[in-house]
C-alpha cells in the first residue's frame, strides 16, 4: 500500500507541475493611483476627486479645480515635448505651469482650502523628497 501512494505521489507532483505551466495567469485590474496608461483627463479627474475630500470642496468648485488640472496636465506635457530632453527647460516650464495654476486655483477656493491645500502640497513634497534614494536634495 505504501509503494502505490509513493507512486500516485510520483506521477501527480509532475502533472501539477506541468497543469501550473498551462494554466493562464488571471489578469490582475490595474492598482488605483497607479497611475497607468491614463489620460490627462483621467488624470486631472481623480486628482479633483481627491482635493473635493480632502478639502470638501462644492461640486461647482471640484468641476473648475477638474477643468484647470486638465488643462495644466495638457500644458506639462506639451512642455515636456517641447524641451526635447532639456531638463532645465523642462523644469522652468513645469514651475511657470504650477505657478499658473496655483493662481487660478486661488481664485477657485476659498482662503481657508487654499491654505488647506498648500499644507497638503507641502506634505507630499516632503514626502517625496523622504522616499527619493538621494536624500532631501532639490
Amino acid at each position: 500500500m505504501t509503494k502505490t501512494l509513493a507512486l500516485l505521489a510520483a506521477l501527480a507532483l509532475p502533472l501539477a507541475a506541468a497543469h501550473a505551466q498551462t494554466t493562464p495567469p488571471v489578469a490582475s485590474p490595474p492598482l488605483a493611483g497607479s497611475g497607468g496608461a491614463r489620460t490627462p483627463e483621467q488624470q486631472a479627474q481623480a486628482q479633483a476627486g481627491r482635493l473635493a475630500k480632502e478639502l470638501a470642496l462644492t461640486p461647482e468648485q471640484q468641476t473648475q479645480v477638474q477643468q484647470l488640472m486638465a488643462t495644466q496636465r495638457q500644458e506639462t506635457q506639451t512642455a515636456i515635448q517641447r524641451a526635447g530632453g532639456n531638463r532645465r527647460a523642462m523644469g522652468q516650464a513645469m514651475r511657470a505651469g504650477r505657478d499658473r495654476f496655483d493662481g487660478q486655483l486661488k481664485v477657485v477656493l476659498t482662503p481657508a482650502q487654499y491654505t488647506q491645500y498648500q499644507q497638503l502640497m507641502a506634505q507630499r513634497r516632503e514626502m517625496a523628497r523622504e522616499r527619493r534614494p538621494d536624500g532631501d536634495q532639490d
